[in-house]
């Protein structure tokens, strides 16, 4: 009876430690060397893919953006290691699932971390990786260290959000991909613009309502409360171009939604937990080759994707899981933990072995410390299967 009550207790003792809450000092500390080591990968990616570059006289193109391509992706794998291993979020897949092909990717637009997410999904695709995604992006966000310089040498598209301008380089851009790029890869686009916010949404509200009161009825357009109004220009010229048409196998439409909120980078910095507790991802895929070419069809089919998606983001929000006809498929998906460990693990001892040539040992010494004890609790999340699935009961 003795040992019986003792094994209790040393359980008890075991759990109390386990779910003992972090002090708040020693979150900020490890936050800042997670993103430390996310900026110091970031700017060695680019300078590589730098490097590349400058030998481009000496490389096919093909080749030169393939090798920027996976450098990019030793980069982006930090992501969803941030995400899924040391914030060890769960993820609920929903819908089709994903295959290794070349497409057209749509999806609501949350959050500025919102790339991060494309990332994550992008490494569940087989053969694609996160590399391979190539993103719409605002101009500005070229000049960005880190995230605009591997984006730009891995051949995005920046905008000036300006249509007249746009279209010749979006054109452009599609010659490119068709002629140069390695297959399969994804051309990234968040129809809505720009992020979502309150303010945004009743803004896109009334310019809906104004706008319907001059269309027929049949084409009326959708009044959206979590979402916004997608903007079908660049989807249209997209779908259209013959040559996507010849190079793409399908169209993935995302449908991202989170329980407990959105994931903040400011929030992440002053060594908060996230409060996303849960990410749910719904993908409908459509052949490309079935897609219409009328540019009234093309944009009825846009808008009524995201009437779709504004219904299940409402049933999330009063239930904890998308409409019961989107049936889960997170077994599909066993997330590779230990894979995206030994990335951050990697870029941790690269970024200690160049501390040690510039510093003295005790800062080397501290900072391997730090480093030691996030990869030791991201171990322990990758072992640990019970932060794998949420459940996806509908709330009572």
């Amino acid at each position: 009876c003795i040992r019986t009550d003792n094994s209790k207790e040393l359980r008890t003792s075991l759990s109390a430690i386990q779910h003992m809450e972090t002090p708040r000092w020693l979150r900020i500390v490890c936050n800042w060397a997670v993103l430390i080591v996310v900026m110091f990968a970031g700017v060695v990616i680019s300078f590589l893919q730098f490097v590349v570059t400058l030998c481009s006289p000496f490389l096919p193109k093909k080749t030169r953006i393939g090798l920027c391509q996976e450098l990019a992706n030793t980069w982006w794998l930090l992501f969803p290691f941030v995400i899924q291993v040391y914030a060890n979020i769960p993820v609920v897949w929903y819908g089709d699932q994903l295959k290794g092909e070349c497409s057209l990717t749509i999806c609501n637009h949350r959050t500025t971390l919102d790339f991060s997410i494309a990332a994550l999904i992008a490494t569940h695709a087989e053969s694609v990786g996160c590399g391979r995604l190539v993103p719409l992006m605002k101009r500005v966000l070229r000049f960005v260290p880190g995230l605009g310089w591997i984006c730009y040498f891995s051949g995005a598209l920046f905008l000036r959000r300006n249509w007249q301008k746009d279209r010749a380089a979006l054109q452009a851009k599609v010659e490119e991909m068709a002629t140069y790029y390695p297959r399969p890869f994804w051309l990234a686009l968040y129809p809505e613009g720009t992020r979502f916010t309150e303010k945004k949404m009743l803004e896109a509200q009334e310019f809906a309502k104004k706008r319907n009161e001059t269309r027929p009825k049949d084409k009326q357009l959708p009044i959206v409360r979590h979402c916004l109004l997608p903007r079908p220009k660049g989807f249209i010229c997209f779908a259209q171009d013959k040559r996507l048409r010849g190079a793409m196998d399908a169209l993935n439409d995302f449908t991202v939604g989170v329980i407990g909120g959105d994931m903040r980078l400011t929030a992440f910095i002053k060594g908060s937990k996230f409060t996303t507790r849960a990410l749910h991802i719904h993908l409908h895929k459509t052949k490309f080759k079935d897609l219409p070419m009328e540019n009234e069809a093309l944009e009825k089919m846009l808008y009524t994707s995201f009437q779709k998606k504004d219904a299940r983001l409402a049933h999330l929000e009063a239930h904890g899981r998308y409409p019961p006809e989107d049936e889960p498929i997170t077994p599909a998906y066993a997330p590779r933990k230990s894979k995206l460990t030994a990335a951050f693990a990697m870029w941790a001892v690269v970024y200690l072995c160049t501390m040690a040539t510039l510093f003295i040992w005790q800062v080397v010494v501290a900072n391997a410390l730090v480093l030691a004890l996030v990869t030791g609790y991201s171990v322990r999340n990758s072992i640990d299967k019970d932060g794998r699935a949420p459940s996806t009961e509908t709330k009572t």
